[in-house]
Order: C-alpha cells, then sequence, then structure tokens
C-alpha cells in the first residue's frame, strides 16, 4: 500500500465527499495510526494504515518489550487505566515512537519504517507508573504517577534513551498527585505537569543541558486539572470536574518566565461530563477538540489571538461516540482532514462481578475501539467507520464469568498518534 498518493491519483478535485470544498481542501494522502495495547501481560503498539478517505487497515503489532498497567490496577478505571494523555508519542522529526511500559517502570522506543516498527531502547523511566511522555528535539521527559518522579533522556541519532543525569525532580504532590500530563513549552525551556489528585499545575525550568530544577507551584483555576497542551504560547488545560463539579471544563493560561501561571480564560464549562482529552485543529487553528469520558462526546472551543476561550458551536457539542461509549485519547492527522479516538468499550464498572456495584445479567464487553470522524471546512465532524465499532455487540456474563467480544482494541489501550 502506498500511504502517498494523493486524491489527485484517484480522483478529480476533492474527494467526492459531501461538505468538501475542492478548491481549499489539502491534497488527500494516507498515513498512519498507532495504537498502544498497555498490557500487563506486554506491552505493544500496533499500526493502522490510514487510506486517503481516513479508513482504517491493521497492519501488524510490535512488542515494547516492557509491560502494561492493563486493566488489573485500578477496576474503577478499567477502560482508562493510566488516565493520562501523551502515553504514546511521536519524534519531532517523526522517525520515532515513545510509549510508557506502565507496568515494568520502563519508556521504549521503536524505529518508524514505513508500516512496520522496529524495537530501539527501553529504559527505566526514573520512577513507578509512568503515565505520561513529552519531547522536545532531543530531550524526551516522563511523568511518573507511582511516586511523582519527573525524569529526563536525551534521544540518540538513531532514537536510543540516554538518561540525564541531574534530570529528576518530583512533582509538588508527589505519591499522590496523580499526574495525568507533562509538556514541554513551546520553546522548550520549562515543563507543565498536571495533578489530577491534588489541583495543582507544576511548572519546571529546563536548563540549557536539559535537567529539570525545582517545580513552581500553581493552584489549578478549576479541580482535577487533566491536559497540559498548547496552542501556540497558551497553555490549555482541561478540567475532569469543571468549575462548578459537574460538567467538564478548560481553562487557558500564560506561562510567565518564573514559573508561575496567569489566567486568561477560567474554567469554561463544557455541555459534557469528564472532560479529559484534547487535539487543536489543523484546518482552522482557532478550533480544539475535547473527549469528555463520561458523555462518550467531544466537545469543541474556540482560541482567540489573546488565548480566550468560547464555546463552538454555541453549545460546545460536537459528536458522540456510537452508542456513547467512554471517548478517550484523541489525534489528529497532520493534514489535519482526520480525527480518531479511543473508544471504551460497555460499562466494565457495573458488569464486572468482582466490584460491589456489580448487576447480574448486565451487558458486558471488553473490547474498545477507534471511532473516526472528517474534519469538514466548518470545523465540524463528520463520522467515519473507524475500527472495531462493527464487531459483534455485547455478550450478556454471569457471575465470575467474564466473557469478552471479538475483534476491537485490547482492554485498557491507551496511547494514540496520527499522521
Amino acid at each position: 500500500m502506498d500511504t502517498n498518493v494523493t486524491a489527485d491519483a484517484v480522483t478529480e478535485l476533492g474527494s467526492g465527499h459531501p461538505g468538501d470544498d475542492p478548491t481549499t481542501a489539502p491534497p488527500r494522502r494516507g498515513g498512519f495510526v498507532y495504537v498502544m495495547s498497555n498490557q500487563e501481560t506486554g506491552n505493544s503498539v500496533t499500526v493502522f494504515a490510514r487510506d486517503i478517505y481516513g479508513n482504517l487497515t491493521r497492519k501488524g503489532t510490535y512488542p515494547t518489550g516492557g509491560l502494561g498497567a492493563g486493566r488489573s490496577y485500578d477496576l474503577e478505571d478499567a477502560s482508562d487505566p493510566l488516565v493520562s494523555q501523551g502515553s504514546l508519542i511521536i519524534s519531532d522529526d517523526k522517525r520515532f515512537l515513545f510509549g510508557v511500559d506502565a507496568g515494568s517502570n520502563e519508556v521504549s522506543s521503536l524505529a518508524i519504517e514505513g508500516e512496520r516498527l522496529r524495537h530501539i531502547s527501553r529504559v527505566p523511566s526514573g520512577g513507578v507508573r509512568p503515565v505520561s511522555l513529552t519531547v522536545h528535539g532531543n530531550l524526551l521527559y516522563v511523568a511518573n504517577s507511582g511516586d511523582g518522579a519527573v525524569s529526563g533522556f536525551t534521544i540518540g541519532d538513531y532514537g536510543q534513551l540516554t538518561p540525564i543525569d541531574g534530570s529528576l525532580q518530583y512533582l509538588v504532590g508527589g505519591a499522590t498527585a496523580g499526574p495525568s500530563q507533562i509538556s514541554f513549552t513551546p520553546d522548550g525551556t520549562q515543563l507543565v505537569a498536571t495533578e489530577r489528585q491534588t489541583n495543582v499545575i507544576d511548572v519546571f525550568p529546563v536548563d540549557a543541558y536539559g535537567r529539570a530544577g525545582a517545580p513552581v507551584r500553581n493552584d489549578s483555576h478549576g479541580p482535577a486539572p487533566f491536559t497540559a497542551t498548547f496552542h501556540g504560547e497558551f497553555l490549555l488545560v482541561t478540567e475532569v470536574v469543571g468549575g462548578h463539579n459537574f460538567l467538564g471544563s478548560m481553562s487557558t493560561y500564560r506561562v510567565n518566565r518564573d514559573g508561575t501561571l496567569q489566567v486568561i480564560s477560567g474554567s469554561v464549562d463544557t455541555t459534557e461530563a469528564t472532560t479529559c482529552w484534547t487535539a487543536n485543529s489543523v484546518l482552522d487553528p482557532s478550533v480544539i477538540y475535547a473527549a469528555s469520558a463520561q458523555s462518550g462526546s467531544i466537545a469543541g472551543f474556540r482560541i482567540s489571538d489573546t488565548g480566550e476561550l468560547t464555546l463552538f458551536p454555541p453549545d460546545g457539542h460536537m459528536a458522540i461516540s456510537r452508542d456513547q461509549h467512554a471517548t478517550q485519547d484523541m489525534a489528529i492527522t497532520e493534514d489535519g482532514l482526520y480525527l480518531y479516538v479511543i473508544v471504551a468499550g460497555f460499562d466494565e464498572k457495573i458488569a464486572d462481578p468482582r466490584l460491589p456495584n456489580y448487576t447480574e445479567g448486565t451487558p458486558y464487553s471488553n473490547k474498545m475501539s477507534i471511532a473516526a470522524w472528517r474534519i469538514e471546512a466548518s470545523g465540524g465532524l463528520t463520522p467515519l467507520r473507524g475500527f472495531g465499532v462493527q464487531d459483534d455487540p455485547p455478550r450478556v456474563v454471569s457471575q465470575g464469568v467474564l466473557a469478552p467480544s471479538a475483534g476491537g482494541l485490547a482492554p485498557g489501550s491507551e496511547g494514540l498518534v496520527a499522521i
């Protein structure tokens, strides 16, 4: 499969899909989507080839050599065991993937070689239970949720990771922090990490040798800060339970040189519940998409040139996943034409007989899937087939028997990259 074939090779201008503007639409190119299995029996990354219309074909699965967290760590977060964004990321030059091995406290690097991946290195994460990674040039940092450790590595010419002496630091909240994401500022001189459990946002200075300094503590504007992503110079932070302790929300900040944060828009509520993951539009840079797990939906925002947020569309609601399954990690392709989202299966929390709220006869499915949307010029989302969403329906289980459905992704999958 030649993923670099443009749409012009098979059609005239445009794709023939409703809503396309052939005079302004970018050339359609194929590419790849990568998903990390996060299995406690052995972590791996699966490669999906993407055709020019956004359809996915599963190509191969490549072990990291380490262990994931799987669904065994916390049954109450069975479909989202890492509770993070950035568990699988790509290098700036698109040559390497980096993933956390949360079950073996390691970080792995894999070389991208067309439809295949090649394992390069696996190194200790510097802490316990790594959940989020960030990269800037030849620097990579990891946040560990088990002990709150943050540590750095250099990336070699061939993707190998080498620990940076003196880079180890700890989040303000330590082992109680519950970090969800760590990110470099756009210039690479600071690191930002959210502490979901302590309502704190840490900012670490980074020196010329890539070593992080002591963190500066900032109180989050809203409770349970999740993302630490950037839109230009502006820091975007989703808040799981929002400013009114019900709906999810998002705040924007300016990161000052001294590590303090200046609030621009504070806790702008979505119309969705449990807002977590985000992705910035490429076609319209003012649009931001946010996945809300409990609602199984995608919310939308517009961000102004000065960092202010407003809901987009006015009710903030962009799309829902099939049967409103919980939405999780998000990724937009480089050309900006497609959005992919990991989606959880049916509600394990009441279908698993190991849990106190088990209800006998509840439909159960431990499969996960990839939901897909085409991003229109208007910013709207048109649903596509995705992967795994048309597999067999859930089965009814008796107490003590967990019968998985066929197909889909491995239960507990985390981490998504699209190119």
